[in-house]
C-alpha cells in the first residue's frame, strides 16, 4: 500500500473498497448485446463494447460514409440546377422558335390565299368568256396538291406558272403548319422535363438536409469518443462532453436501486458539469469517479461516509481515518472535489486562481500539486487501489456507451 500524507490521505479500510467493488461490479449493467458492425446512414450504431479505440473506429467509418453519400447527393442536386438553367433556356428559345414559327405558318396560309384567290380571279375571267364553272368550283374546293385533277381546262387558259404558284404556295403552309406543330410539341416537352427538374430539387435538398443531420451527429459522437481516445491517459484538465441532464438520464435507467443523496439527482449531476468547468476539470469523468468511490451514491452502511456527508470522492477517507470529510450541502462536496483534482493536475495552481474560492484554504500546498495530470495517475495518489483509474475510465465508457447506443446515431 502506498504511504499517504496525512495532509491528505484517502482510502476506506479494506472492508469497504471491497464492498464498492462488488457493488459497482453489480449495479453496473453489460453493454447492449446487439451486433456490432458498421451501419448503414440512419441505422442506430450499437456496439458490444465500449473500447473508445472500436468505437471511434466504427463512428468514423460512419462519418466517412455519410460524408461521402452528402457530396454525392449535394452533386446530384448541383447537376439538377443546372440542368434546370438549361431547360429554362431551352424551354425560352423554343417558345421563341414556336411562335416565330406560328407567324410564319400564319403568313403562308396568308400567301396561299392569295395564291388562290388570283387562280379564281384568273378563272372568274376564263368562265365569263367560255368557261365551265364545274371545274373552277373543283378546284377552288380542294385542299390538296393531288385534288388538282381538274386542271386541264383551267391550265389551258390561266397558264402552268399560275397554277405551280398554287402548288407552291400549298407545300409552303403544309410545312409551316407542321413546323409549327412540331415546335409546339418540342415547347411541350421541354416543359414537362422543366416542371420534373423543378419537383426533383426539393427531394434532393431534403435529401442533402438529412444527411447533413446525420453526418453532424456522427462527427458529434465521434468527437466525444475521441475526447477519451487516450483511455486512462486522458487529461484531467479539460472540458466535460456529457452534460448533467445525460449524466441522470444514465443514472435512473441503469441504477438498480436509488441514490442516498441530500439533493436530487438532476441537481448532483449539474453541479458536477458546473463545478468542473469551473474549476477546469472534466466534470462528467468525476462523476464516473464518484460513481466508483460512493458505490452509485448509495454509500454502503459500514462506510466512513454517509450520505449526510456530501463527500462524493472520499476525501480524507484514509486507510488509517476514521472518517472523511463532511461538507455543509452537496454542491460544496462537489466542488472540493473538482477543486482538488484541478491542484493534482495543475503545478501553478493558486487559490487566488479559483472561481469560486477554494474551499480547503491550504489547497494550494497540497504535497501532489501538479503531480498527477491523467486519471491514470489518480491510481496510487487519490486511492490505493490497483488500477483505480482505470475503473474510473471503464465507468465512464458505460456512460457515454450507453447515450452513444440510444442516440440513433
Amino acid at each position: 500500500m502506498v504511504q499517504m500524507s496525512m495532509t491528505r490521505a484517502v482510502r476506506r479500510p479494506p472492508l469497504f473498497g471491497v464492498v464498492v467493488a462488488l457493488v459497482v461490479a453489480t449495479a453496473i449493467p453489460s453493454s447492449q448485446s446487439a451486433a456490432a458492425s458498421p451501419a448503414r446512414p440512419y441505422d442506430p450504431v450499437v456496439s458490444t463494447t465500449n473500447d473508445p479505440i472500436t468505437r471511434i473506429a466504427v463512428l468514423t467509418g460512419l462519418v466517412s460514409t455519410r460524408a461521402t453519400d452528402q457530396a454525392n447527393e449535394q452533386a446530384q442536386r448541383d447537376l439538377a440546377v443546372r440542368q434546370l438553367s438549361d431547360a429554362h433556356l431551352a424551354e425560352n428559345a423554343a417558345l421563341a422558335k414556336a411562335d416565330f414559327l406560328g407567324h410564319e405558318s400564319d403568313a403562308a396560309e396568308t400567301k396561299y390565299r392569295a395564291a388562290r384567290a388570283q387562280v379564281a380571279a384568273l378563272a372568274s375571267a376564263y368562265y365569263r368568256n367560255a368557261g365551265n364553272p364545274g371545274v373552277l368550283i373543283q378546284l377552288l374546293q380542294s385542299r390538296s396538291v393531288a385534288e388538282y385533277g381538274y386542271r386541264q381546262k383551267i391550265v389551258s387558259v390561266i397558264g402552268e406558272r399560275q397554277t405551280n404558284v398554287v402548288k407552291q404556295m400549298l407545300r409552303a403552309r403544309d410545312a409551316a403548319v407542321r413546323a409549327a406543330r412540331d415546335a409546339a410539341n418540342e415547347t411541350q416537352r421541354i416543359h414537362e422535363r422543366v416542371l420534373s427538374l423543378q419537383a426533383a430539387i426539393p427531394s434532393h435538398t431534403a435529401r442533402i438536409n438529412a444527411l447533413q443531420s446525420g453526418l453532424s451527429s456522427a462527427r458529434y459522437w465521434l468527437a466525444r469518443w475521441e475526447s477519451i481516445a487516450s483511455g486512462v491517459n486522458t487529461p484531467i484538465m479539460s472540458r466535460s462532453v456529457i452534460g448533467p441532464s445525460e449524466l441522470a438520464e444514465w443514472f435512473v435507467a441503469t441504477r438498480r436501486r436509488g441514490a442516498r443523496i441530500t439533493v436530487s439527482m438532476d441537481e448532483l449531476t449539474r453541479a458536477f458539469i458546473e463545478e468542473g468547468q469551473a474549476a477546469l476539470v472534466r466534470g462528467d469523468i468525476a462523476f464516473a469517479q464518484s460513481i466508483l468511490e460512493t458505490a452509485s451514491f448509495y454509500f454502503p452502511e459500514g462506510g466512513q461516509l454517509t450520505p449526510t456527508d456530501n463527500n462524493f470522492a472520499g476525501i480524507n477517507a484514509c486507510d488509517s481515518c476514521p472518517t472523511g470529510s463532511s461538507f455543509t450541502d452537496a454542491r460544496t462536496g462537489v466542488r472540493a472535489q473538482m477543486q482538488l483534482l484541478r491542484v493534482y493536475a495543475d503545478a501553478h495552481l493558486t487559490n487566488a486562481d479559483l472561481n469560486p474560492p477554494a474551499v480547503d484554504p491550504k489547497l494550494d500546498h497540497h504535497f501532489l500539486k501538479g503531480k498527477v495530470t491523467t486519471w491514470n495517475g489518480l491510481t496510487h495518489t487519490w486511492a490505493t487501489a490497483d488500477a483505480y483509474g482505470d475503473r474510473i475510465l471503464e465507468i465512464y465508457e458505460q456512460i457515454l456507451g450507453w447515450l452513444t447506443d440510444r442516440a440513433h446515431v
